[in-house]
């Protein structure tokens, strides 16, 4: 995947770096055991009703060097999302062809599909803007774009929320002030997809967001809080840097 950024340069694509897959099941609200494919029981999904699934499709592209522990991640974080988005919009995903030509990138960028990349901090793109603190950067440009996930900036942080959050991104959401779309890495707020983070996605897609679903504290957990932080954050980096609480 090493060459994703040469192409992306050469094509003339804009960066949208966002500090912060196989299965096309949604999650559901009744799911609240701890996993790799679930998310914490702290944390409860509303249950509106189901729409009738005939929205977009978002086609996700995924590098075939996560191992099958890093997939179950982004699983979850796909699932979670559908859920979330209760058909108005729907991810799908596949494994990315072996050793993929230019020409196989650029017809995946064409058609609006996104290529999920494992890299490290070796490549190209961590040395490029609020690249050099992110956990992952998103890239977008020509209908689709890339997620680059610099794995070995991960460590123990939670693989679910920091792609969650970029696949926030990809639905055309900034950043928020608190929860998932906070642009600082906060492990207590980015355990799921808050009303916050939905309510971007809803305002960026035209969306009614009376008709999706998010997450709220069950019974005896506060709120989120604001994140606030020692750096000051970039309008598109989710910073390395764990905030003061």
């Amino acid at each position: 995947m090493a060459r994703l950024i040469a192409i992306l340069l050469a094509s003339g694509l804009g960066l949208l770096v966002a500090a912060i897959v196989l299965s096309a099941l949604p999650a559901n609200a009744t799911e609240r055991t701890r996993g790799p494919t679930t998310y914490s029981s702290s944390y409860v999904y509303t249950d509106h009703p189901s729409r009738v699934a005939s929205g977009r499709i978002i086609a996700l592209y995924i590098d075939r060097d996560f191992d099958e522990y890093q997939r179950q991640h982004i699983v979850s974080a796909m699932r979670q999302w559908n859920y979330v988005l209760n058909g108005f919009v729907r991810f799908t995903a596949t494994l990315l062809p072996e050793d993929p030509s230019s020409l196989d990138l650029s017809r995946i960028r064409r058609s609006g599909g996104w290529i999920v990349a494992k890299v490290d901090s070796s490549h190209p793109i961590t040395r490029q803007s609020e690249g050099r603190q992110a956990l992952a950067v998103t890239v977008n440009g020509g209908g689709g774009g890339f997620v680059y996930v610099i794995e070995d900036r991960i460590g123990r942080r939670d693989l679910t929320g920091v792609v969650m959050h970029e696949f926030g991104h990809v639905l055309g959401a900034g950043h928020d002030g608190y929860g998932l779309m906070a642009p600082v890495y906060n492990p207590n707020n980015g355990h799921c997809i808050d009303r916050g983070a939905a309510t971007l996605v809803a305002r960026a897609r035209r969306l009614p967001l009376a008709q999706m679903n998010w997450c709220e504290p069950g019974p005896g957990n506060p709120p989120p809080m604001a994140a606030r932080s020692e750096s000051i954050s970039t309008r598109s980096g989710l910073k390395t840097t764990v905030p003061v609480t």
